[in-house]
């Protein structure tokens, strides 16, 4: 028996439409979106080929000027280190006063909603933002630390003035393994719901949260933690799974 929940699923009627298309459309629909042109994706081409490698001050000033043009929307001082990722850039909206160092992918898949990130936020070198589902959204003045994964199959939020050390995830989904036949990364996607992160929440180095978690404000986070279930605020949480150890008035 499939315990697998329904949303979960995968949708067949349209990855049997997908397998229909031309590889070029296929490839469109990955980088542009579902909505995407030819002439859409010719333009992303130039601009990941010629703009997003490009190093020092004229980098930053060229992908200010070009990304918009593919359809991502960017505030006031925005700093885009080279080498980034960006798909579907119709989807990614980048707030006011927000730096993204070098190597940041910025991914919204095809069925996702959007990707937003706020003001004055900090991405950190390497951090992949995997927007696999519903919204992703990171809350104004938070700081993300370098190689961090923050993924959402059915949502994530990261409230106001967050702090995520390196090498953190918030893990946005799973796989299945009830058929012990079939290798894990075969097996369905699984998640158990949205994953919200109040404001001033600090997240250590190395610590994970799992899909559907919702952490309350003020909470403390310690490195190399593994976050299973709800937290209320104020608390401050160690271990592996991560247990309360504290709460503040």
């Amino acid at each position: 028996m499939n315990k697998t929940p329904p949303h979960n699923r995968p949708n067949l009627e349209r990855l049997q439409a997908s397998n229909r298309d031309s590889a070029l459309a296929r490839y469109r629909t990955i980088a542009v979106g579902r909505k995407g042109t030819t002439a859409g994706l010719f333009l992303f081409e130039l601009i990941t080929t010629c703009v997003l490698p490009l190093p020092g001050g004229l980098g930053r000033w060229a992908r200010n000027l070009f990304l918009p043009l593919a359809g991502v929307s960017i505030g006031n001082k925005v700093h885009i280190g080279r080498d980034c990722t960006v798909r579907n850039p119709a989807a990614i909206k980048i707030g006011d006063d927000t730096v993204i160092e070098d190597r940041v992918c910025l991914d919204v898949k095809p069925d996702a909603e959007r990707l937003i990130i706020g003001s004055n936020v900090f991405l950190g070198r390497g951090t992949i933002c995997n927007c696999a589902g519903a919204i992703l959204e990171i809350g104004d003045g938070s700081r993300i630390a370098a190689s961090c994964r923050l993924g959402s199959k059915l949502g994530l939020r990261i409230g106001r003035n967050c702090r995520i050390g390196i090498e953190a995830c918030c893990s946005g989904a799973a796989h299945a393994y009830d058929d012990r036949s079939i290798p894990v990364a075969l097996q369905p996607v699984t998640c158990k719901g949205p994953t919200i992160i109040g404001d001033n929440v600090v997240i250590g180095d190395r610590a994970t949260v799992l899909d559907g978690v919702k952490i309350g404000a003020n909470t403390h986070i310690a490195a190399d933690s593994l976050v299973i279930s709800d937290i209320p605020e104020n608390s401050t949480v160690t271990g592996v799974p991560g247990r309360i150890r504290g709460r503040a008035e």
